[in-house]
């Protein structure tokens, strides 16, 4: 059996963080009451792990634990600040690089609610705006909302959502992190922005199922989903205090569990170290599939700052057909396609054909990455069956 490359991070992390498994199993053996319905053992025992989670992950990501909360994935979250913040006239500035997490609410809440989307033009080569064609928009026209991927999930690349968000306030921003959070060092407490949504399964390399809002002071949603909390109880009324504002619901604790194992596992470590082995082995690849004839990297810029996501395409190859001989004949694992960003693939000219996308991870190794360019080249000089 072939030993198997696992370079798909830009999806799903895979293995997860040491201790993230064992911490949901234990969650489950031993703490799984409802937290906050009850005065028992088992209830007290799993509120306790959920707010000891909930100070893991805001630690690691420089929040407020009453201002972090936590839910079923970044999708979540975006579609809460989304339908909670635009109402009918509403006009929204967006980068070319989101994902379809914000423009599909985003073309349904035109349709329903007549709001106006304006996508930013962003450089040429990168799609990535600057805060000088920020600037430039808004003095043609005010927005009520800007809402900007911090990273891109197709090429890597790095938005400055920090530098934005400080010359346009008060309006406020709304970053999408779910490629950036854990795979680049990031405070949220010293950022100008409104609210900031990620993934838990994917750069904090905790379990599916979990994602997490960030709050900024002053910046407060209403709930889309309304229901039991524990608190409040006499009321039909959702609380007026967070997180159980909007925490509706039994909560995914062992999901939640995992994902403070995860965060505390990082922090540990390091997320500046982390990221930097990420991105030292994606300039390798980047260097690696340059020097192959007909491989093209789009939105590739070594120069700027970047995550641990790779794009590329290779000319004459269907990337469906060579993400699969890949798989079948390497063992490595790739993604094909779109990546359900077709706007980033319209700006980069890769729609509709899509890229084959490697995500590099903190377990992945140099030689790894070695041999994914050595399989490159055997698919380019002798082709794929």
């Amino acid at each position: 059996m072939k030993q198997r490359i696992y370079l798909d991070h830009g999806a799903t992390s895979f293995p997860k963080a040491p201790g993230c498994v064992r911490a949901m199993a234990d969650f489950m053996e031993h703490s799984a009451g409802n937290p906050g319905r009850g005065g028992h053992h088992w209830t007290i025992a799993a509120s306790r792990l959920i707010e000891a989670a909930r100070e893991d992950i805001a630690e690691l990501l420089g929040a407020d634990p009453e201002r972090t909360l936590l839910g079923p994935g970044a999708t979540f979250w975006l579609n809460t600040l989304l339908h909670s913040s635009l109402h009918s006239g509403s006009r929204v500035l967006l980068s070319s690089l989101e994902h379809n997490a914000v423009m599909r609410p985003l073309r349904a809440l035109q349709e329903r609610r007549n709001i106006e989307v304006e996508i930013l033009d962003g450089d040429p080569e990168t799609g990535v705006p600057s805060v000088s064609e920020v600037l430039d928009v808004l003095g043609r026209r005010e927005a009520d909302l800007l809402i900007l991927s911090h990273a891109s999930n197709v090429s890597g690349a790095v938005l400055p959502v920090e530098e934005i968000a400080e010359a346009v306030a008060p309006i406020p921003v709304i970053v999408d992190g779910a490629q950036a959070a854990g795979a680049i060092p990031f405070d949220f407490s010293s950022a100008p922005i409104a609210a900031y949504v990620c993934s838990g399964h994917k750069g904090l390399l905790g379990p599916p199922g979990t994602g997490v809002l960030l709050l900024g002071p002053g910046f407060s949603p209403e709930p889309i989903i309304r229901g039991g909390t524990g608190s409040r109880s006499e009321s039909e009324e959702m609380p007026e205090f967070l997180p159980d504002r909007l925490e509706a619901g039994t909560p995914n604790g062992a999901g939640i569990a995992g994902l403070g194992a995860s965060c505390r596992w990082m922090a540990e470590r390091g997320v500046e170290t982390l990221a930097e082995h990420e991105r030292r082995l994606a300039l390798i690849l980047a260097s690696g599939l340059q020097a192959i004839p007909g491989v093209r990297l789009p939105g590739f810029d070594p120069a700027s700052r970047r995550t641990g996501v790779l794009s590329f395409v290779v000319q004459g190859q269907d990337t469906g057909e060579l993400a699969g001989w890949l798989d079948r004949e390497r063992g490595i694992a790739l993604r094909a396609g779109l990546h359900c960003a077709p706007a980033a693939h319209r700006r980069l000219g890769t729609f509709p054909g899509g890229t084959l996308r490697a995500g590099i991870g903190p377990f992945n190794t140099t030689d790894e990455i070695e041999r994914l360019v050595e399989s490159i080249e055997t698919a380019v000089e002798r082709g794929i069956e």
